[in-house]
């Protein structure tokens, strides 16, 4: 008797601490709404909030954001931070050519039972 009361305890602490962990979404946001960087020379986007992931689609050729699922997506991008990283403020990137591109940065917060995801455009413009 005592052994069968010893197992129900600990099959009831074991079904009763498995609780999935609360996931917030991101809190980040772009500090502008559009900037303006020379062709060759390194630009700053500026930013502010956190998140676990922030990745970065420069809008050239190649570099698109599309939604997960789009047909035909290319979907590559340029990490900023990482899980581990510490918080960044800034991030830096260097335009080829001149143009106005639409660049975007997707910050994310996962774990290993859902994803949340925020999506923040701006507006670039490259000159000589």
């Amino acid at each position: 008797m005592k052994t069968v009361l010893i197992i129900l305890s600990i099959l009831t602490m074991t079904v009763s601490c498995k609780k999935e962990p609360k996931l917030d979404t991101p809190d980040f946001n772009l500090t502008a709404s559009s900037v303006t960087f020379e062709a060759g020379k390194e630009g700053q986007f500026d930013f502010e909030g956190t998140a676990g992931i922030i990745s970065f689609y420069s809008g050239e050729t190649g570099f698109e954001y599309a939604p997960p699922g789009t047909a035909g997506s290319v979907n590559k991008s340029v990490t900023v931070k990482g899980y581990s990283d510490a918080r960044p403020t800034k991030f830096t990137y260097t335009y080829a050519a001149k143009g106005t591109y639409k660049a975007f940065f997707v910050a994310k917060n996962v774990n290993i039972y859902a994803g949340k995801e925020v999506v923040r455009a701006i507006t670039v413009t490259v000159t000589d």
